[in-house]
């Protein structure tokens, strides 16, 4: 599932640089769910993608003053957002942390080609496939990757994508043109969601990844399709399409933490009261 950027109006904003808790409030939950997403696909693990999130909001509020109205409100909090995630610990979400040749090798070691696909085991197919689709996307540098997540995730447009990494929109859709042909050629070859005649499979995977504790048996219900409902859906597509929607039909990313809570405790901003609150 895709989180596309909100629509927060310009009155919303005036009133948050003005100090208004409310309109504050609108725009931190408006924000959240997609930076969330960002960061959560830019830097596997989850505290790295919760605190990145945090902070990037935290810029954002605390720079709505500076807000001038010459593009986009979300393209504007979207590209500080976008720079504090690249940024984040060292560059954490810059480079690539895998090469696709050594995570195919990854995917590999282990794998059990006689093993059964079961329906009792559903639940854990799916967090074998989030885990290793988020993974996949580490063997993009950071600047495809983050192309790719903008633009296949939050289907943003090529001029408002380029404006929030700060470069040409025609060097953006290279960067997704070439992100993209990647990943697929990548999970054509490599994975059986895409390709049925590929040699990786979920069900294959599973006592590998629970030796790792790469699944946990207590999660009883995962948002969203079975892989036997997506591997459905995506034999049913050209194969453009299927790298596409291998990753946007996934369940939406949620963060544990409340944002909003959050940046009560740092800033002490949505306990300002409004002054036309009688």
């Amino acid at each position: 599932m895709t989180r596309k950027p909100p629509d927060i109006d310009a009155d919303t904003v005036t009133l948050a640089a003005a100090g208004d808790a409310a309109a504050v409030e609108a725009i931190v939950r408006g924000l959240q769910g997609p930076i969330h997403a960002i960061a959560r696909r830019m830097l596997l693990d989850r505290e790295d993608a919760e605190d990145a999130t945090q902070e990037s909001l935290v810029r954002i509020v605390t720079r709505l003053a500076q807000f001038r109205g010459e593009s986009k409100f979300t393209t504007w909090a979207f590209r500080i957002a976008v720079r504090r995630i690249l940024d984040f610990r060292e560059q954490r979400a810059a480079a690539a942390r895998y090469s696709f040749p050594a995570f195919a090798e990854h995917l590999a070691d282990g794998r059990d080609d006689g093993a059964v696909e079961r329906v009792q085991d559903a639940v854990l197919h799916q967090q074998i496939k989030l885990a290793c689709s988020r993974a996949m996307l580490h063997c993009l540098d950071g600047d495809h990757r983050i192309a790719f997540v903008l633009g296949e995730l939050l289907e943003l447009p090529a001029a408002d994508a380029g404006e929030i990494l700060g470069v040409e929109p025609a060097t953006y859709r290279k960067r997704l043109s070439r992100a993209r042909a990647a990943l697929t050629e990548f999970l054509t070859r490599t994975c059986g969601v895409v390709d049925a005649r590929a040699p990786c499979a979920c069900h294959r995977r599973l006592e590998r990844a629970a030796a790792l504790g790469r699944v946990d048996p207590g999660v009883t219900h995962i948002d969203g399709e079975t892989l036997v409902q997506l591997r459905s859906h995506i034999a049913s597509v050209s194969e453009a399409r299927r790298v596409t929607d291998f990753y946007r039909r996934e369940p939406e990313v949620r963060s544990r933490r409340d944002f909003v809570a959050d940046l009560r405790r740092i800033l002490g901003t949505l306990h300002r009261p409004n002054p036309e609150t009688p």
